[in-house]
């Protein structure tokens, strides 16, 4: 209850400099998405942008820290409604015609059947990178089956920043923005029902420890810092999920409303 009096879920907030948290807090829920907003001199990024449910409120949080012409990218780290569905809605007041959607090439076959008019940048197509107008350097790291056979994840150099996709994403009807004692346990109700096994997960893991990370941000659950990254790190990649795990399917996903 401390968090919800300290943030206003209903505002943007920055979450590291230049960077916002723009999801949609609904205290009923047990899964909430998070879309982020990068703005960097006179260009903005937007991260997994949403759902059509979500678009109002996403779309009024954008608006309100930067003029949508500034925004030249999309980054879409994989093809899920929840997290791209509001691209086309997105697409109509951004007045950039050089938008460019940023994804893997799999995943982009996917995504264009949302109706998309921009043009795609695939990663696996340009070295795995993006530099903006400034310099600043965006990379993206392939995390297969986790949950997407070619799904990505975007390290941002300046700040150290992981956009982690659904890695990292959890379930709980106690949510809040940065993440809290017990998270582990949050993290396990998602990744075991939606990562593809052991093998997968612990690969992506030992790839993300050799990596210098201030934040992860997630597109499902809550932000970590501190001890939390070098901590829930170490959960997953001893975590036996997907085909490797032992629960049964009732107890895999009797999280889900009716």
């Amino acid at each position: 209850m401390e968090e919800q009096l300290k943030y206003d879920y209903l505002e943007p907030i920055e979450v590291a400099e230049g960077v916002y948290w723009i999801g949609f807090y609904d205290e009923k829920a047990a899964f909430h998405c998070n879309p982020y907003l990068l703005v960097d001199g006179d260009e903005a990024v937007v991260f997994d942008p949403g759902s059509v449910t979500d678009y109002p409120k996403v779309a009024s949080k954008i608006c309100s820290v930067v003029d949508p012409e500034r925004i030249s990218y999309m980054v879409l780290h994989h093809q899920d409604p929840d997290l791209c569905s509001a691209v086309p809605l997105l697409e109509d007041i951004i007045p950039n015609k050089q938008l460019k959607i940023v994804t893997h090439s799999r995943a982009s076959v996917l995504i264009r059947y949302y109706g998309l008019k921009s043009e795609f940048y695939d990663v696996d197509r340009n070295g795995y990178s993006l530099t903006l107008k400034s310099g600043r350097q965006l990379r993206f790291m392939v995390t297969p089956f986790c949950h997407f056979p070619a799904a990505i994840v975007t390290y941002d150099e300046k700040q150290k920043l992981l956009f982690s996709a659904d890695i990292f994403g959890a379930i709980s009807t106690d949510w809040t923005i940065f993440a809290k004692e017990g998270y582990e346990k949050q993290m396990e109700a998602f990744h075991v029902g939606y990562m593809a096994s052991h093998k997968h997960l612990s690969s992506v893991m030992e790839k993300f420890a050799q990596l210098d990370i201030e934040m992860i941000l997630p597109q499902h659950g809550s932000i970590l810092k501190g001890e939390m990254i070098t901590r829930c790190i170490e959960y997953l990649k001893n975590l036996n999920c997907g085909i490797d795990s032992s629960l049964s399917e009732k107890e895999l996903y009797g999280w889900i409303p009716k």
